[in-house]
C-alpha cells in the first residue's frame, strides 16, 4: 500500500493527476478494501489430526509415562496447557519430524509463510472441527506455536491466528458454553485470546446437527448455544464473533439471512458476524451488482438492528422462560419422532433406492466425496450432510427441512401449550423456524415422491413412505393451526405463485428422472454414456428448479 501511495503522490506532483485518479485510484481502493490477497482464506482440520501429530511427537520424545493416545482428556489438557506456556521448541526439526506429524506441521508452516508474504489478514482463521473438549483447542495452539504464529510464554506474547472451535452435533452444541468456559479459564489460552484483541470466534454447524437429530432440535440447540456462548464470553470480558456455517437449504441452516440474524438471541450479535453462502446461493444473491447490493443491504441493516437495538431482551424474563419450556417440549417430541425414522433399519436401503444419492457421486459438484470413507455395508453415518439433504430434495420429500416438527407441535398442544404456541409467533426465533419449515413444506410434493418410491423401492421397503406421509400431513395441520392460516404461504402469495410456476417445469423432469434411474440401475456397471448424461442433466435441472443442491 505504501508503494502505491508513493506512486500516487509522484503522479499528482508531476502533472499525472488524471492517471492517479483513474486506474491507480481503483487499485488503491481495492487494496484498502481487500488487501493484496483479494480473498481471505480459512483453514479447517479435524481435531483428531492434531492429536495424532502431537502423539507422534511426544512418543518420539519418550517423556510420558504412557503413550499420548492413552492419556485421558484431563491429562492431555494439563500437559498441553503447560506446554503452551513453555518456551521450548517441541519439534526438533533438524532431526526430521515423525511421519504422522509432517502434513499437519506443513499446513501450519504454509499459513505462516502466506501471512509473511501477503500480510496477516490473508489467513486469520483456523477452524477445528469436531471440537469436543478444551484439549482439542490447546493442541492446535501448541502446533501453531511450533510454526511461530503463537507465542504465549515469552516476553512479548503474540498471535497471528484465530483458533476457532466448530460445534456441529447436537451434543457438542449443548456443551458449547461449558467448553468455552474451560478454554477461557486456561491461562495460556486466555492469553491467546488476549493476543487477538480479546475476540473469540466460534463456528456453529447446522448440517450435522440437523442430520443427527432433525431440524427442530438442531435449530433449538443452536439458539441455546448462542445464549450460552454470549453469557460466558461476557463473564470473561471477551467479545464473541459467531461464524454460522449455513447451507443453502433449510435443512442445512438456510433461509432468509436477514430473518436469521433477527432471530438470534439478544446480545449475541455485537457488530460482527461471519456466515457461509453456498454455491447456488451465491449465484442467486450476488451474480448481478443490483442483487448483490440488495442482499448486502439486508445483511447490513439486520446487523445494525441486532447490534444497536437488540442488546437486551425484548421480552420479560418470565415470558422467555415460558417459551423456552414450550420449545423444550416441542424439541423433545420432534427429536424422538425423527430418530424413530432415521433409526429404522430399513431407512438406508429405502433412501439409497428412492433417491439419486448414489448417482450424485458421479456429478461434478461439491468439494468433498458424498460419503465418508468406511468399510462394509454403507450406513447413514457414512453419508455426508450435503448428499443427505440433496437426495431428499431431488425426490421432493425434503425430509430434513420439516420432519418431526409436526409431532413436536402436537405434543406441546396436548400438553396444554396451545395458547403459548400462538403467542410465540411474536418471538423472532420461533417465527423464523415456523416460516422456514412452511416454505419447505410448500416445496414438498409427496405425489411426485410416490412415483420414486413405487418405481424404485422394493415393495417390502415401501412402508417407510407411509410413515413420512403421515408425519407430513400432521406437520401441515399443526403448522397451520399455529399460523392461523388455511393454506401454506397464505401470507406470501408471490412466493406461492413462484413455486407453482416452477412446478410446471419440474414435474416432467421428475418423471424423466425416475425412468432414467430405473434404466441406469438395470444397466449395471456399463451404462450408456447418453443415459448417464441425461440422468445427470435431470439432477442439475431439479436442483436449479428447487433452488437447492444440498
Amino acid at each position: 500500500m505504501d508503494d502505491l501511495l508513493v506512486v500516487d503522490r509522484s503522479l499528482r506532483g508531476h502533472h499525472g493527476a488524471r492517471i492517479a485518479g483513474g486506474t491507480l485510484a481503483r487499485a488503491i481502493r481495492s487494496a484498502r478494501a481487500l488487501g493484496l490477497h483479494l480473498v481471505e482464506l480459512d483453514v479447517r482440520e479435524h481435531s483428531q489430526k492434531h492429536h495424532d501429530a502431537l502423539g507422534a511427537i511426544y512418543d518420539e520424545l519418550g517423556e510420558l509415562e504412557k503413550p499420548y493416545a492413552e492419556l485421558t482428556r484431563d491429562e492431555r489438557r494439563a500437559l498441553l496447557s503447560a506446554e503452551l506456556r513453555g518456551k521450548r521448541p517441541l519439534v526438533r526439526r533438524h532431526y526430521g519430524v515423525p511421519e504422522a506429524t509432517g502434513p499437519v506441521l506443513d499446513t501450519f508452516d504454509t499459513v505462516h509463510a502466506l501471512q509473511h508474504e501477503f500480510g496477516p489478514d490473508v489467513v486469520r482463521t483456523y477452524i477445528v472441527s469436531m471440537a469436543r473438549d478444551v484439549d482439542d483447542l490447546l493442541a492446535v495452539a501448541v502446533l501453531a506455536r511450533e510454526s511461530y504464529m503463537v507465542e504465549i510464554g515469552g516476553e512479548n506474547p503474540r498471535s497471528s491466528i484465530d483458533l476457532v472451535p466448530l460445534f456441529e452435533t447436537v451434543d457438542e452444541l449443548s456443551k458449547a458454553g461449558e467448553l468455552l468456559e474451560g478454554l477461557l479459564a486456561d491461562p495460556g489460552y486466555r492469553q491467546q485470546v488476549r493476543n487477538r484483541g480479546d475476540l473469540q470466534e466460534i463456528m456453529l454447524g447446522y448440517s450435522d446437527s440437523n442430520k443427527g437429530a432433525g431440524i427442530t432440535a438442531s435449530q433449538w440447540q443452536i439458539h441455546r448455544a448462542q445464549r450460552q456462548l454470549r453469557d460466558v464470553a461476557a463473564e470473561h470480558g471477551v467479545r464473541l464473533r459467531l461464524f454460522h456455517g449455513r447451507g443453502g437449504s433449510v435443512g442445512r441452516g438456510g433461509g432468509p439471512a436477514g430473518e436469521a440474524i433477527a432471530s438470534a438471541p439478544f446480545g449475541s450479535v455485537d457488530a460482527t458476524m461471519k456466515l457461509t453462502e453456498q454455491g447456488e446461493v451465491i449465484s442467486d444473491k450476488y451474480s448481478l451488482p443490483s442483487l448483490a447490493h440488495d442482499n448486502l443491504e439486508i445483511l447490513l441493516a439486520s446487523m445494525l438492528d441486532a447490534t444497536l437495538l437488540h442488546q437486551a431482551s425484548r421480552w420479560p424474563a418470565d415470558v422467555l422462560a415460558r417459551w423456552d419450556e414450550v420449545m423444550e417440549c416441542v424439541s423433545t417430541a420432534a427429536t424422538e419422532t425423527y430418530l424413530r425414522l432415521v433409526g429404522d433399519d430399513g431407512l438406508p436401503v429405502f433412501f439409497t433406492a428412492a433417491t439419486p444419492v448414489e448417482e450424485l457421486g458421479r456429478l461434478n459438484v461439491g468439494s468433498r466425496p458424498s460419503k465418508r470413507p468406511g468399510q462394509g455395508t454403507p450406513t447413514l453415518d457414512d453419508l455426508r450432510a450435503i448428499p443427505w439433504v440433496f437426495g431428499w430434495t431431488q425426490t421432493r420429500m425434503v425430509v430434513p427441512g420439516w420432519y418431526g416438527l409436526g409431532s413436536g407441535l402436537r405434543a406441546a398442544r396436548e400438553a396444554g401449550y396451545a395458547e403459548d404456541l400462538a403467542e410465540m409467533r411474536q418471538w423472532a426465533f420461533f417465527r423464523n423456524l415456523i416460516g422456514n419449515v412452511e416454505m419447505t413444506l410448500a416445496k414438498t410434493d409427496l405425489r411426485i415422491a410416490s412415483n420414486y418410491v413405487a418405481t424404485l423401492v422394493e415393495p417390502e421397503q415401501q412402508g417407510l413412505f407411509s410413515q413420512i406421509r403421515a408425519e407430513h400431513e400432521l406437520t401441515c395441520r399443526e403448522l397451520l393451526a399455529v399460523t392461523g392460516e388455511s393454506q401454506l404461504l397464505a401470507r406470501h402469495p408471490v412466493l406461492r405463485n413462484t413455486l407453482s410456476v416452477r412446478n410446471a417445469y419440474l414435474e416432467p423432469l421428475h418423471h424423466l428422472q425416475v425412468e432414467l434411474l430405473a434404466q441406469r440401475r438395470a444397466a449395471g456397471d456399463e451404462p450408456d454414456p447418453d443415459l448417464e448424461r441425461a440422468l445427470l442433466l435431470t439432477i442439475n435441472g431439479i436442483a436449479a428448479g428447487m433452488k437447492n443442491t444440498g
